[in-house]
């Protein structure tokens, strides 16, 4: 069976809109110089599971023979460093480096093939552990829009011990690592652009919208085992287009304090696949700020994929939920 993959790109993909978003200061601003041109960001992130069902420990349902994991990381609990420089050109111009990390598991799926007769398996992954490095650009332009420029790299660093489509595996009779022809590596370039409009509030305008046109570096040929979902040949390079709206929530007397609720349209295109993931979903939470250099937030991802994956029959699609807690850390120079 071909394991069913699930993005990071979502949190890195976020993570640029948003950093889009904050970088957008008034358009008079946006050509002055700034008072200081470097900032460090390290943040320590702890990621944890919200699924209900992606532990294989509950039992699957009656007549369901269970597959998925080995028992080394069945439900995500984990800390992570994310960390990224930034570099001012002006106020509203800014160059940028991202690492960014997320940890999930699928939701529990009963519709997994079989060729045994009167056997039907049920499968949940275990842990995932992804990252993706972004660099990039971003400006500040009048009313509220923000424009961005970015390459972008992901990676799966662990499957929950099983050489499926992660970046490396190991030869179980060496030791030795090698590069994983399957792995669900994607990389390419997001052209961006954010708008934040609607009533001024007291953190800021009620609403923001986000598009961005990505477009996917790939093999002109398909790699070994790769899936072409239904098409009678290969996709090579090709562009996908992800959208979000959030609205902030000023609901609170305190405006360091800022809730946020945000739906997601995002379609995600791996190296082995001839077609998208199309994910869609709700991200809320919220973000303090204690000063000038240390921010808290907490997010929650609650995400689904369309039911249009041939690796995954419907009524069955791919289920994912996670929430992050993160202290932000940052240093300007």
């Amino acid at each position: 069976m071909k394991f069913p993959y699930t993005p990071l790109a979502l949190a890195a993909w976020m993570a640029g809109a948003l950093l889009a978003a904050a970088l957008a200061p008034a358009a008079c601003q946006a050509d002055q110089k700034p008072d200081k041109r470097f900032t460090l960001t390290v943040a320590p992130v702890y990621i944890f599971s919200t699924n209900s069902d992606a532990n294989a420990s509950n039992p699957p349902p009656p007549g369901y023979v269970p597959l998925g994991y080995t028992h080394d990381n069945p439900v995500v609990d984990t800390i992570r460093f994310d960390y990224g420089l930034d570099f001012a050109i002006t106020k509203g111009w800014h160059l940028y480096y991202s690492h960014g990390n997320a940890a999930y598991e699928l939701g529990r799926i009963t519709t997994i093939p079989s060729t045994i007769p009167g056997v039907n398996y049920s499968f949940v992954s275990g842990s995932l552990f992804d990252y993706t490095d972004t660099y990039g650009t971003s400006y500040a332009l009048p009313q509220g829009v923000g424009i961005s420029v970015s390459y972008f790299s992901h990676q799966r660093s662990d499957a929950t011990g099983l050489c499926l489509n992660q970046k490396q595996c190991v030869d179980p009779a060496t030791g030795i690592k090698f590069a994983n022809p399957l792995s669900i590596n994607s990389h390419g370039w997001d052209f961006g652009a954010n708008y934040s409009f609607g009533p001024d509030t007291r953190i800021g305008k009620l609403l923001t919208v986000t598009f961005d046109a990505d477009y996917y570096v790939r093999p002109s040929t398909p790699p070994p085992g790769a899936a072409l979902g239904g098409l009678p040949n290969w996709v090579g390079n090709t562009w996908e287009f992800p959208w979000s709206i959030t609205t902030k929530i000023p609901v609170l007397p305190d405006k360091t304090i800022v809730p946020t609720f945000t739906y997601i349209s995002l379609p995600v295109l791996y190296q082995d696949s001839a077609v998208p993931e199309a994910y869609r979903g709700i991200v809320w939470g919220f973000s303090k700020t204690f000063s000038p250099n240390v921010t808290f937030s907490y997010t929650n991802f609650n995400l689904q994929s369309c039911r249009c994956i041939e690796r995954v029959p419907a009524p069955d699609n791919l289920r994912l939920a996670w929430g992050e807690l993160k202290l932000d850390l940052h240093t300007s120079f």
